[in-house]
């Protein structure tokens, strides 16, 4: 059983994560940390951890501890990373990984200096049915790949975040949602992509909280891709078209299935459906968590290759970065 150190008892630690580790049966909440007393004891008991820590460093020194999982604010991620690694910890950390290319390189270095692992949380790139529509387009179904459209929707406000990080920076929704993005198209459409065209708007924050970004890859395929903080259900929508057909689905409503469309002939594809599936959904049980957590823990004990190395998430880093200044400087903010 591997012993996982949590670090931040905020939302996406209660939501999502604390279910996908005790649901993989192979790993436990060992301990939990946050300088916020009254989260960190709830968590506690909510997972049942053997121990809990209003220091960072304090966890660090704990030798029962195997791996660091990082839910902080992003600004936090790199060293504490950084420090995990140096502690002889493994980690999992949210994303992004870092908030700077150089980040990502002086995390590389680390990493392989310790020989530990490190992995981002890209939750919805283990969707069970992105795997599916990927062995489809590798194939060859599809044709040549030319252009990826999604809609990453959510609502900010019902999501209930103990901290507001999302709305310290002009174009946090870059931080926060094109990482998702970016590591459901990667595999398909290439790492490397130069950003085309930023549409941003401000409809219920103070910062811009709806996106369209259009960007196109190193193997010229198109990304149209919408972001946003004030929908009212959740969705990610993906639309995968090729020169000779399409296949759609979405991420978060339709995790086990998707449409594909060849030559005008349309069928559905699902690997699960029913009633459980429905209810899990309802509550935020998303596979793609529990798949995420199985994963590392694989690659942790050498029976699995990682699904983004580190040059992966450097290169997804470099592009949020790319995104992040054209939308400066084409928006009076340079």
């Amino acid at each position: 059983m591997l012993r996982l150190g949590i670090v931040g008892c905020g939302r996406v630690t209660t939501m999502f994560h604390l279910r996908a580790i005790k649901e993989t049966g192979e790993l436990s909440s060992f301990a939990v940390m946050d300088r916020n007393e009254s989260n960190m004891y709830r968590v506690k008991k909510m997972c049942g951890a053997e121990r809990c820590y209003s220091s960072f460093h304090q966890l660090l020194m704990d030798a029962e501890v195997d791996a660091l999982v990082i839910n902080t604010p992003p600004e936090f991620h790199e060293g504490m990373v950084l420090d995990a690694l140096k502690a002889g910890k493994h980690v999992l950390c949210e994303k992004p990984l870092a908030t700077s290319v150089e980040g990502g390189l002086r995390i590389k270095e680390e990493s392989e200096k310790s020989g530990l692992t490190v992995m981002t949380v890209h939750n919805y790139s283990f969707t069970p049915c992105l795997g599916e529509i990927e062995s489809q387009i590798r194939s060859g179904i599809l044709g040549d790949i030319q252009k990826i459209c999604i809609k990453f929707e959510t609502n900010l406000r019902n999501y209930g975040a103990k901290t507001d990080f999302r709305l310290k920076k002009e174009f946090g929704i870059v931080e926060d949602v094109l990482p998702h993005i970016l590591s459901c198209t990667h595999k398909i459409a290439g790492g490397s992509v130069r950003v085309l065209d930023g549409d941003p708007a401000k409809r219920s924050f103070r910062v811009v909280d709806n996106l369209n970004l259009i960007m196109e890859t190193d193997k010229g395929v198109e990304i149209d891709s919408f972001m946003s903080w004030t929908k009212v259900i959740p969705t990610f929508k993906m639309s995968f078209k090729g020169t000779c057909g399409s296949i759609t689905t979405d991420l978060i409503r339709m995790p086990f299935g998707y449409k594909i469309e060849i030559g005008g002939e349309r069928k559905e594809v699902f690997g699960k459906k029913g009633l459980k599936v429905y209810l899990d959904l309802l509550r935020f049980r998303h596979p793609g968590f529990v798949n995420q957590y199985s994963h590392f823990r694989k690659v942790i004990m050498k029976n699995e290759t990682p699904r983004f190395t580190m040059d992966d998430e450097i290169t997804m880093i470099k592009m949020m970065q790319n995104a992040l200044h054209y939308l400066t400087r084409n928006n009076g903010l340079g």
